[in-house]
This record gives structure tokens, sequence and C-alpha cells, in this order.
């Protein structure tokens, strides 16, 4: 259930690169956006337009050029890096496009190993994988490396993974982009289910319309601005 309060507050965001000729890109150029505690928005664009630099801003992967982050009550500019370690640790979790599994260990161990940092007790932290596992589906598949899993199946560990310690925040990078339609309007559906369960807030970027029948918001973003509407110019299909 979404709330009142703001768990983002982003103020005159921008990050720029400086290109080998010396020229400067703006990847987010002056982006305000306020995400509600329980939201679930979706940032829709195409590739280059800056919604996974904006989203690694969010989750401290990454320092802006300049402007104004809060996430959940704290303000990143005033944080030394390790406490942004531990923010990301403690209050974000992160689903990419690609699954980045560990292929040497089964389903079930993928998702443990997020929740060893925490010092929770073995068995509670199989308790909690088996239990996430089983609400994405996975229950049969635990036991079975990730060679052994579908393209879907990989992601549903990867978010199972994510939600492991119970974050404030999930950033999802185009989580369907190694899905076909059927399975990626699945995942995010689960995703969208987890999270209302769970409390969390969620920030999804992609170039997947469909999600727009899923999430509770979506903007649009292009050459590093961020829109309420599709820009002009602009199909979005």
């Amino acid at each position: 259930m979404m709330s009142n309060a703001n768990m983002i507050e982003v103020s005159n965001l921008t990050r720029t690169y400086k290109t080998k000729s010396g020229g400067v890109i703006k990847a987010v150029d002056k982006v305000n956006l306020q995400v509600s505690e329980g939201e679930f928005l979706t940032i829709l664009g195409p590739s280059g337009s800056g919604k996974t630099t904006l989203l690694n801003l969010i989750g401290g992967l990454d320092k802006p050029s300049s402007g104004r982050i809060v996430l959940d009550g704290l303000e990143f500019s005033k944080l030394c890096d390790g406490d942004l370690v531990n923010v990301r640790r403690e209050k974000v979790g992160f689903v990419f496009q690609a699954f980045n599994l560990i292929p040497t260990f089964t389903a079930l161990e993928n998702v443990e190993a997020a929740l060893v940092p925490t010092n929770m007790p073995k068995d509670e932290r199989l308790q909690r994988s088996s239990k996430l596992l089983e609400m994405m589906g996975l229950s049969e598949r635990a036991n079975h490396l990730p060679s052994e899993l579908s393209a879907g199946e990989q992601q549903r560990v990867a978010i199972a993974r994510a939600f492991a310690n119970k974050p404030r925040v999930l950033l999802l990078d185009e989580p369907t982009g190694n899905l076909d339609t059927k399975t990626g309007k699945e995942i995010l559906q689960l995703c969208h289910q987890v999270s209302k369960t769970q409390g969390q807030t969620v920030v999804a970027v992609t170039h997947a319309t469909y999600v727009k029948d899923i999430t509770n918001r979506v903007l649009y973003m292009r050459d590093g601005k961020l829109y309420t509407e599709i820009p002009q110019g602009e199909a979005v299909q």
C-alpha cells in the first residue's frame, strides 16, 4: 500500500560524462522525481535515454555531477563511501537484465548468499530463501544450478535474491530484456505482488511498454530528461 511519504526524492539531478573529443554528454539532465513509499514506478525509454544511469544514481552505484538524492530520509551527498555501501546493502535491492547468478551455486544457495552479510543464522537464511523461491514458483527448482534453469527461472532467482534482505527499495534495470513478452509480464507481475506483500518501493526502467498495465505510475525518459507524457516525436511501441 502506498503512503503519502516519499521514499525517494531527487532534485535537479545531473550526471555528465566527458567524451574523448572534449565534449560533454548529459546522461541525466536536471531530473526532479519523487517516489512515494510503496509505489511501483516505471520509467520507459529507448536505449541511451539515461534511464539506467538514473537508476544507478538512485541506488548509489554512481555519483551525480550535481543535484540531490534522498532515499528513506538519507541524503547521499552527506554520506561517506562506507555509508553508501551500507545503504545499498541494507536498503536497496537490484535486479539487472543480466541475471548475475553464481554459476556453481544452486538457486537456493544464490538467494541465501545475499543474506550471509546480515549475520542471520543459517537456519533462518535457508528458511527465508526457501520461502522466497516458493513465492517465485521455484520450490521444485531450488537445488538446480543456473545452467539447468530457463532464462525466466534464472530471473526469478535473481529477483528472489534481491528481495532476500527485505530492502526498502527495489530497483529493476531492464529486468525483462532477455525474456519473451509472456515471461516478462509474469516476472513483473510477481515483482509487483511480492513488493506489495513486503511493502517495498519499486522503480523499474525498461523499454517494455506492457509494464504500463502492471505499475502504479509511468514516466518517460529521453535524452536525459524525464517526462510525464511521451515526448513529442517519439513513438513508444
